[in-house]
């Protein structure tokens, strides 16, 4: 189901970009659902809380000493209040009711909040000796909206929003600077020449965006913005191969000269996008998740059924959309200056 809508989400990305024409003005109502899809991407990025289960919390908690953090949890009626004045009050899974907890209340009353009708999402830290939840502070009662808790993630799990979308969206422009660059070697059609750069500059925009919000999850995570992670390393060198696609296109005076060389480079350097963006990464050790010594996939190739739960999906795979389109309105609107121009000389 998760990769059915990420998928989704993607091919809506495309199908926009691609309708009615990427060389005609956008209508109205085009814009409307782009810009729908974009604010819907924000408010289920910012708007929901962040809850864990308990298997994940608890997988956490083995591996971090004195860990805390969201646990989503409703409360059971009956209480029991051990002799020392805590309270254990039996807890059950929002999701799956039959999967039973306990938590513990440093204090024999219990919070007016918990009722059993109410979902709660509360800070607490686990207990190994007592194998058992302990109640720190109520986070949010009967939250509307809740995004699944992901190890090396927790909060920071937001941005994937826009961080893995802004990645997904430089390779698609990388990939449309190659198509136009071999229009161009085929047709010898500078305007073909002016769509291959101007989607290189948008591709390269978009791996910036990536870095920088990779940048900010790193500082996070790993306590600095740049560690030399493959991951970051890898992107790295690809904005290095594009800004030297850049450099090539101003050094040369003569119009034909150049755009017959950029176009070149621009096919041999998409070779080591799918390299550095997909495969590298993957093949070497790093914090990143989905690393070769991670021990999952990463959240979105994960087979683990709550690793995102429907509505981190929905989320995510608006941002494919809403990017995606994005793109190719950016990419529609220099075909129309383009046009403009040829039309101004004629």
């Amino acid at each position: 189901m998760k990769g059915l809508i990420i998928g989704l989400g993607v091919l809506l990305g495309i199908f926009l970009g691609l309708f009615p024409s990427i060389k005609n003005p956008k209508p109205l109502w085009w814009k409307v659902v782009v810009a729908v899809l974009l604010f819907s991407t924000i408010f289920l990025t910012f708007v929901p809380y962040v809850g864990s289960n308990f298997r994940t919390f608890k997988f956490v908690a083995q591996n971090i000493t004195d860990f805390s953090g969201p646990l989503y949890f409703v409360p059971k009626s009956n209480e029991i209040v051990n002799s020392d004045g805590r309270t254990l009050l039996p807890i059950v899974s929002p999701q799956n009711p039959s999967i039973v907890d306990t938590l513990i209340i440093e204090k024999a009353e219990v919070p007016l909040e918990f009722k059993q009708s109410n979902r709660i999402i509360a800070n607490v830290k686990y207990s190994r000796e007592l194998d058992k939840f302990v109640y720190l502070n109520t986070v949010s009662i009967n939250p509307l909206l809740v995004l699944p808790y992901v190890p090396q993630l927790g909060e920071q799990i937001r941005i994937m929003n826009f961080h893995v979308p802004c990645a997904w969206v430089s390779v698609v422009a990388y990939l449309f600077a190659m198509y136009f660059s071999i229009c161009f070697l085929k047709n010898k059609r500078f305007e073909d020449d002016e769509l291959a750069y101007s989607s290189a500059v948008l591709g390269t925009y978009f791996a910036i965006l990536a870095t920088v919000t990779g940048m900010i999850w790193a500082k996070i995570n790993w306590g600095s913005f740049w560690n030399w992670d493959p991951r970051q390393t890898s992107i790295f060198v690809l904005l290095l191969i594009y800004f030297a696609y850049f450099v090539l296109r101003q050094s040369l005076d003569n119009h034909e000269i150049k755009a017959r060389l950029s176009s070149v480079y621009s096919i041999v350097a998409f070779i080591t996008v799918p390299f550095l963006v997909f495969v590298m990464p993957r093949l070497l050790e790093g914090n990143h998740p989905g690393s070769a010594n991670s021990p999952n996939a990463g959240p979105i190739l994960s087979t683990q059924g709550d690793t995102l739960n429907i509505l981190q999906s929905l989320g995510f795979s608006l941002g494919f959309a809403s990017l995606t389109a994005l793109f190719f309105w950016f990419i529609n609107l220099r075909i129309r200056i383009i046009n403009l121009k040829n039309a101004l000389r004629s």
